[in-house]
């Protein structure tokens, strides 16, 4: 899937190609993090006709910061389904289930630590995929 698939993404996210952990040229889109709090959001109409939605996400090789963790909240009809925590130098694939779900959100975040610096991070997803 690309970035045209859901709805109505806001203006900062955009497509290419990029370097994650060990892997060159993952084609996907990314959008850059600077705070806490409220992050970039993606979301989905899926009309309640799909089962499984995978994707993979990752933080890109040429983040501003490579001590930040990543936390991905995957978020169904207003409901969380999932959320993980992804470090830099890992990518991390997220299977949900997603019967019976028309809005789904995948919601971004920088996981808040002690050392609050400025530093960006630059969350790349990809692979996205609906069965």
């Amino acid at each position: 899937m690309s970035l045209s698939n859901f709805f109505e993404p806001e203006s900062n996210w955009t497509e290419n190609r990029y370097d994650v952990a060990d892997k060159s040229g993952v084609s996907g889109m990314a959008t850059t993090i600077s705070g806490y709090g409220d992050g970039p959001t993606l979301e989905l109409r899926l009309a309640n006709n799909f089962t499984t939605l995978t994707f993979n996400v990752g933080q890109a090789n040429d983040s501003k910061s490579s001590d930040k963790v990543l936390v991905v909240r995957v978020v169904g009809n207003g409901k969380q389904l999932d959320v993980r925590k992804v470090p830099f130098n890992t990518i991390q694939e997220i299977s949900v289930p997603v019967v019976n779900v028309n809005a789904l959100k995948i919601e971004l975040s920088l996981e808040e630590t002690p050392n609050r610096d400025s530093k960006s991070v630059s969350a790349v997803i990809s692979d996205v995929t609906l069965d």
